[in-house]
């Protein structure tokens, strides 16, 4: 996927004084730029508790260039782009009342909300925060820094297309059920959710519930309780989301990726040892890589999943 990330910081409560922006892009999954920049606001005013946040004040930016003069750098990261932030509404609103206020036009582009998808995704944490789902995927950041926050949004958006394995905004946002927002000439559409939870309808898969019957499932197996358990693919019963919230109700740690802490990867592909190196998801290769260096992790297929848990 290519997006640029980005996160903005204010000097008081009015969303025209962005004080700081980062921007963080990617090329086919990979951070290729990190960019960051102080700016000077056009009312001098900080709020204590903006302070309190950031931790940037009057001084820092007394000698930087205001947002106007920065413009012209800034616009080729957003004309024709797509833009992600955490908290979207909040940036994007910081972006277009600031354009406003210095009475500069709007660029075209499309963005999303990794908050609103964090949401959707990951309902069993205790908030959808910048720095509780990142610690969830154990990404370490400095929060409240621009620069971090916009790759640690980033982090998030890469996050969730590697758990889905797909490799394009649309689908990703179809099984997240978001909507892409949309920022053009003078106005806006917003970025929003499509209703609660991962949905079910995958790209070329049959579709199904997005609700299971926790009911059909025994509550009593203590096979996943204190076990880190990853998924890789989709699954044809249940949704992966479902299915992760069931693993947790079980007792067990549900990773976002394959390491040295894994003990379970269930997967909906059958006849794994069958598969050659090129067939197989990269959590499937990596599993097998740890498996030959001596690490235990057993294939679940979906067949025996569901053995396990009626």
């Amino acid at each position: 996927m290519d997006f640029v990330a980005i996160d903005f910081e204010t000097a008081n409560e009015k969303r025209n004084s962005p004080c700081s922006l980062g921007i963080t892009v990617i090329k086919n999954n990979e951070i290729v730029e990190e960019k960051y920049w102080l700016i000077k606001p056009k009312e001098m005013r900080f709020a204590p508790m903006n302070i309190w946040i950031h931790g940037i004040r009057e001084e820092d930016v007394v000698n930087a260039k205001e947002f106007h003069e920065l413009w012209d750098e800034l616009l080729p990261y957003f004309d024709n782009t797509l833009v992600i932030a955490h908290n979207a509404s909040f940036d994007i609103s910081v972006l277009r009342k600031t354009l406003d206020l210095y009475n500069l036009q709007y660029p075209n582009f499309n963005y999303c909300c990794t908050m609103v998808m964090s949401r959707n995704f990951f309902p069993y944490l205790d908030n959808a925060k910048l720095n509780t789902v990142n610690n969830h995927l154990g990404y370490e950041f400095k929060h409240h820094h621009a620069s971090a926050d916009a790759s640690a949004a980033a982090n998030i958006l890469l996050k969730i297309g590697e758990e889905l394995e797909v490799n394009t905004i649309k689908e990703l946002t179809k099984l997240v059920g978001v909507k892409i927002g949309k920022v053009f000439e003078r106005s806006y559409t917003s970025a929003g959710t499509l209703g609660s939870g991962v949905t079910s309808e995958r790209i070329n898969t049959p579709a199904k519930s997005s609700k299971i019957n926790n009911s059909c499932y025994s509550s009593k197996t203590d096979y996943f309780k204190n076990k880190v358990i990853v998924f890789t693919g989709p699954l044809s019963t249940m949704s992966r989301i479902d299915a992760i919230v069931l693993i947790k109700k079980l007792g067990g740690t549900v990773g976002s990726s394959v390491t040295k802490n894994t003990n379970i990867l269930i997967t909906g592909v059958k006849n794994i040892d069958l598969l050659k190196p090129h067939q197989m998801s990269s959590k499937l290769k990596k599993a097998s890589e740890l498996i030959q260096k001596g690490q235990s992790i057993e294939f679940l297929t979906e067949e025996t999943l569901l053995t396990i848990l009626k």
